[in-house]
């Protein structure tokens, strides 16, 4: 009798014993792959190169203006850990190109063999010229997160503490995406009143953009950097240029 109360608790102990591990593992498996979901803008400053160079120094009419070169993105993003400090941050977001031209008398032309840079003469006080392009875009963005610093993530109806925020954080990664609008805007004033042109083209800007990026976050702030592989226009239709921005991410 004794031997087969013995034999029934130590059977019972092992199986709630490796019920516990088993619930545990479980458990540690679910946190390691727990995906939380963000609301974020990169806010920052787009510009291009063409041949690894600035326009600047060949005084091109499409030289750009870094100040009021605005680049914006509103970014639903999702942070998946995959193991350790090894995080995923993939997701979708909305971006605009604003560039702004140095000289504001410039006027981009859709011709049939490729877009032409030209300066207006008139008569008239010229006070802006940009282009702009607005995308639909991917992201994947493998990061190394250290630190137990906590952020804030919006999920889609409340506000939660994940407790997976950093102190430290870098990753690069790749994102792609379709232009789905792009406009000319042009702002000249005479006599004291301003008017406003908006231009309505593809400027045979290229349809699909595709780029690296990368990040860096250090105690609540986050810098990121991007860069276009392809030409911001198709072949042979403009000047051969790769757009690239940074800034913070909000």
């Amino acid at each position: 009798m004794k031997l087969f109360l013995t034999i029934f608790l130590a059977t019972g102990f092992v199986t709630g014993a490796y019920s516990q591990d088993n619930t545990e593992k479980k458990e540690k498996r679910k946190r390691r792959y727990r995906t939380y979901s963000d609301f974020r803008i990169d806010l920052g400053i787009n510009d291009y190169l063409e041949g690894g160079k600035s326009p600047v120094e060949d005084n091109e009419l499409y030289e750009v203006r870094p100040w009021g070169s605005w680049y914006i993105a509103l970014k639903a993003i999702n942070e998946t850990q995959i193991t350790g400090p090894l995080y995923l941050d993939w997701g979708a977001d909305v971006s605009w190109y604003n560039f702004k031209f140095q000289d504001e008398s410039v006027r981009i032309t859709k011709e049939p063999d490729g877009v032409v840079f030209s300066q207006f003469t008139e008569d008239i006080d010229f006070r802006k010229s940009k282009l702009t392009a607005a995308f639909v875009n991917v992201s994947a963005v493998p990061t190394l997160k250290f630190g137990t610093n906590s952020r804030r993530h919006k999920r889609w109806r409340h506000w939660e503490c994940s407790g997976n925020g950093s102190d430290f954080s870098i990753g690069a990664g790749m994102y792609a995406g379709y232009r789905i609008m792009s406009y000319a805007k042009y702002v000249t004033e005479m006599d004291g009143d301003k008017e406003r042109d908006r231009d309505k083209d593809s400027f045979f800007l290229n349809n699909i953009r595709y780029g690296v990026r990368g990040q860096v976050g250090f105690r609540g702030l986050d810098l990121f950097f991007n860069y276009d592989l392809n030409e911001l226009f198709a072949d042979n239709k403009g000047p051969k240029l790769n757009a690239f921005s940074f800034g913070v991410v909000l």
